[in-house]
């Protein structure tokens, strides 16, 4: 158990890691595509398929592997967009298998795992702790349980709470954009919702 998870941060200092978790992601994106517009679009598309779809997560998966499974697909749709534009199918085909090497994978659950550890300290200490130990630790629900003194039962009730007091301050790194506010934009980088139901596949 870490001992930076045991008190809350200053209201200050939440928004500065919530405009970090949000320029962390873009940098990233940026770096893979090479282009800031594409990765903002790219981070749109991330924001909507999670903050609509978090319910969804079974309850034993684990929210870093399915953040990272929505990440890769947000790309990997981006990558296929962009195939459709190239009139060779070769380059279309590299686009789309540039996105499966282990090497994707390994950057993706970085910048999950990454993300997910500046967060937790900006939420109360009890959805903190038990979101360290359930969803970056690998520990099994049985343990856990265990380790805080509480059912199974009543540990699934405290990590539904924690993940959604998670995907509140989700929506609120993605509203920290200071161009378009993403939620709230009306421009045309706003991805349609519609076409998100599949983002944990």
């Amino acid at each position: 158990m870490m001992d930076d998870y045991n008190r809350a941060l200053p209201s200050n200092e939440v928004h500065e890691v919530i405009v970090d978790v949000h320029q962390d992601f873009l940098h990233f994106l940026t770096r893979r595509l090479g282009c800031e517009d594409e990765a903002a679009d790219v981070l749109h598309d991330f924001y909507v398929k999670v903050l609509t779809r978090i319910g969804d997560v079974r309850e034993h998966e684990k929210l870093r592997a399915w953040m990272r499974r929505v990440l890769a697909t947000s790309l990997i749709d981006y990558y296929r967009a962009q195939g459709k534009k190239r009139q060779s199918e070769k380059e279309h085909h590299c686009l789309e298998s540039a996105n499966l090497d282990s090497d994707v994978k390994d950057d993706l659950d970085f910048i999950v795992c990454m993300c997910l550890y500046k967060l937790l300290p900006t939420l109360k200490p009890e959805y903190a702790d038990i979101l360290w130990h359930a969803e970056l630790t690998g520990e099994s629900r049985e343990s856990i349980a265990a380790a805080f003194n509480i059912s199974e039962g009543n540990l699934r009730v405290r990590l539904h709470r924690a993940r959604e007091a998670l995907r509140k301050r989700l929506e609120e790194t993605c509203r920290s954009c200071p161009i378009h506010g993403y939620l709230d934009c009306a421009c045309d980088s706003g991805a349609d919702q519609s076409n998100y139901g599949g983002a944990a596949r």
